[in-house]
């Protein structure tokens, strides 16, 4: 009862704040403009960009894949492509809970440690950040005088101005009491306070996200690995470059410029909301100013670029649920106790 009062509070917490980041972006739109703009949007290309979306949620399973064969378990494919639609299926109603839902797919269909699946989930995301940093700095190297300057004003320099406004002592203090926070924390652990089944568990998770952690050294396609994280941000880039023939307003943009508008967009999509409603739309339509598009024609764009992919989101994520349910009932779930060792 207490975790589903839990859940409903941080969903209305989330839903929140994408209703206030979605006013915020819409609050002063004409949506007469908005509906005149629709009218000349070719579908066509929407539909190419939702096949290059796909294609990139296909490698993504195949490199979590290569991060779960460490752990002893070669997991089907089919498994690992639905596991990851229902996470982003989840996304859509949990900020962030669709890595939770997709390693607890894994874990119900092939028996895998959740706690292992956890670390490695985590190996993911520090990739994804990587190549968006890396997105980035090569944008800013393209053209540094227009790129580059967007970013420091819009992003780097606001993160300067309110680290600034820290003070030294504030810091120090901070750290200190996370520090005191966590020594504590593995007191009370080791010292079996909170009684030695809950202290288990937590060690067992401990043990657990550490070793899907070190599965990115233990791996034997490295190459492959990083060969996939680069292919699935250059299908992403295509994705956006493919939308911008889809309408007028961005059909003179270069594929250069795509890569541009992709990179702050996916700034955009790291704001706890429910699938980046609101802030992905407020970052694309700003981005785009850049190159003389005006604040409204550049939530046309945006609500094309997010709104099929969410659709495409949710009916896919639908189609996994369906599917893996199906799977379930003619294959009994093996005992996910018995992982993989």
């Amino acid at each position: 009862m207490k975790k589903a009062i839990g859940k409903y509070i941080n969903f209305t917490i989330f839903l929140s704040l994408a209703i206030l980041l979605l006013y915020y972006a819409f609050r002063s739109v004409d949506f007469n403009h908005i509906v005149k703009g629709f009218r000349s949007v070719n579908y066509f290309w929407i539909f190419v960009a939702i096949i290059a979306g796909l294609i990139a949620h296909i490698l993504r399973a195949i490199r979590w894949g290569i991060l779960i064969e460490p752990l002893g378990k070669k997991v089907p494919l089919s498994n690992l492509f639905s596991a990851v639609m229902i996470g982003y299926l989840a996304n859509v109603a949990f900020p962030r809970f669709g890595e939770v839902a997709k390693c607890g797919i894994v874990r119900k269909t092939d028996g895998v440690k959740f706690e292992s699946l956890i670390g490695t989930v985590v190996v993911e995301r520090a990739m994804d950040l990587l190549m968006l940093l890396v997105s980035t700095f090569v944008v800013i190297a393209i053209k540094i005088d227009i790129f580059g300057g967007f970013i420091y004003s819009k992003i780097l320099l606001p993160i300067k101005n309110k680290a600034l406004e820290i003070e030294g002592y504030q810091l120090i203090i901070i750290l200190l009491i996370l520090l005191a926070f966590g020594l504590l924390f593995l007191y009370i652990v080791k010292s079996g306070l909170l009684g030695h089944k809950l202290s288990e568990k937590i060690k067992s998770m401990y043990r657990g996200v550490i070793d899907g952690l070190k599965s990115i050294t233990k791996t034997h396609k490295l190459t492959q690995f990083l060969v996939l994280s680069v292919l699935i941000w250059i299908f992403y880039w295509m994705m956006t470059w493919i939308l911008f023939y889809s309408t007028p307003i961005t059909a003179n943009l270069t594929v250069w410029d795509a890569l541009f508008v992709m990179a702050i967009g996916s700034y955009g999509m790291t704001v706890p909301v429910q699938g980046g409603f609101g802030a992905f739309h407020i970052m694309t339509a700003i981005a785009l100013g850049i190159f003389g598009i005006t604040y409204d024609d550049g939530l046309i764009f945006a609500i094309i670029s997010h709104e099929s992919q969410t659709l495409f989101l949710i009916i896919g994520g639908l189609v996994a649920l369906a599917y893996i349910y199906i799977k379930q009932r003619k294959h009994p779930n093996i005992d996910t106790e018995k992982t993989a060792q």
